[in-house]
């Protein structure tokens, strides 16, 4: 992706490095624009050395002077995939919010037609003013994104809102207003499950699994990045996406009544947690102390929320499951696809811990056709864009 990051004066724009130096390890090409102010944070080498690209805009040595100044804002306007501006000040937002153009940040965003994502930082009081909300509402009519500001300590060292969001979400956010969107899946709701269940004996043991619902995590991304309005239905411990509506839960009882009271209005679910099969019969209130002699744990089987999902789905809806085999993998996700009438099911191998965690993983698709070429071996957040990409052709071609 080709990117303008516009810096404006505040102390936060020594984030603005590391998250120039963030897209351009990503691969994306980043050439950045100081503003006068901007320039007193922050200098051109700084950002040129980081990101291999020329800076533009205020310079200490020259002004903002170029050589051809004339068509310069015309060229980045047109060269750009996307314009973002961290941090955004108030003077720049309402600069942009009133099509207002005297330096070269304000006569790009004026002149560009790339999507437009800012992310403010300022004292609490002017975060708070009303002039400031009525631009940034100005900005997000004009169809420009904002990353609000978090809470926290600020540089005037008062607390409250204003501090620049945290450059990971900033660079979340950029993925996904500069994907290109995928018109078989912009717009459309799709639920997803991700991470174990844990189901609890006391209050200190649980039956789980090594699941860490990273794979159900990326495919959430992925989702949302070509358009799709994502439900992450949550379980276990890890973060979930920037972007995302999710509903935390810890059993697989609690998945259930989460993805059934959203199902009726998604048009596709993507079935990707691991849910225990098994859960306690009974629950003690207090943690259960050692006996003596042998003891003995009664299990019931939990719900079967793909299936009980599969057989509620009205006409249209969609429904991909996951199958995590040991062995006869090909065998055993033909089965689940037929006995739960999936419309696919992706199948990887858990063989002695693969799978599970940050490692790269394969998934094998199975249709009604019968098994599909492999995607993968690859990263967990690559092989989830491939995931969304071969399953967007698929509704590609029952379209048409």
């Amino acid at each position: 992706m080709r990117i303008i990051l516009g810096i404006t004066g505040g102390i936060a724009a020594y984030k603005s490095a590391e998250l120039a130096r963030m897209l351009a390890n990503q691969g994306h090409q980043v050439r950045c624009i100081l503003t006068e102010a901007g320039a007193r944070f922050i200098t051109p080498l700084t950002l040129t050395s980081l990101t291999g690209e020329p800076c533009y805009g205020a310079n200490p040595d020259q002004g903002e002077w170029r050589a051809n100044p004339g068509i310069e804002h015309i060229e980045l306007a047109r060269w750009a995939d996307l314009v973002t501006v961290v941090p955004a000040t108030a003077n720049i937002i309402g600069k942009a919010a009133n099509g207002l153009a005297s330096d070269l940040l304000s006569t790009v965003l004026l002149a560009t037609r790339a999507p437009v994502l800012w992310a403010p930082a300022m004292n609490t009081g002017m975060w708070e003013h009303p002039a400031v909300q009525a631009n940034l509402d100005r900005l997000r009519s004009f169809g420009h994104a904002v990353v609000d500001p978090g809470q926290g300590i600020l540089a005037c060292g008062e607390e409250g809102a204003g501090k620049l969001a945290d450059i990971n979400i900033i660079a979340e956010a950029i993925q996904v207003h500069g994907t290109p969107k995928q018109p078989s899946l912009n717009g459309r709701r799709v639920l997803i499950t991700s991470g174990p269940t844990r189901e609890d004996l006391d209050p200190v043991r649980t039956l789980t699994n090594r699941s860490t619902g990273a794979m159900g995590i990326e495919l959430a991304r992925a989702f949302r990045d070509v358009g799709a309005r994502v439900h992450l239905v949550l379980g276990g411990d890890l973060a979930a996406p920037w972007g995302v509506d999710t509903t935390r839960v810890r059993s697989a009882q609690q998945m259930l009544e989460a993805c059934e009271a959203r199902w009726a209005e998604a048009d596709g679910l993507v079935a990707a947690a691991a849910v225990a099969d098994q859960r306690p019969e009974t629950s003690s209130p207090e943690k259960v102390k050692k006996g003596e002699g042998i003891e003995t744990l009664n299990l019931v089987r939990t719900p079967d929320i793909l299936a009980r999902l599969s057989s509620a789905r009205r006409p249209g809806q969609w429904v991909i499951g996951f199958a995590a085999e040991s062995e006869k993998h090909l065998e055993h996700a033909s089965a689940k696809l037929q006995k739960k009438q999936l419309d696919a099911v992706l199948v990887n191998d858990v063989q002695d811990g693969k799978a599970f965690g940050a490692q790269a993983n394969t998934l094998t698709p199975v249709t009604a056709e019968g098994p599909q070429a492999p995607l993968g071996p690859l990263a967990k957040d690559q092989l989830a864009r491939a995931v969304v990409q071969w399953w967007a052709q698929r509704l590609e071609a029952r379209s048409i």
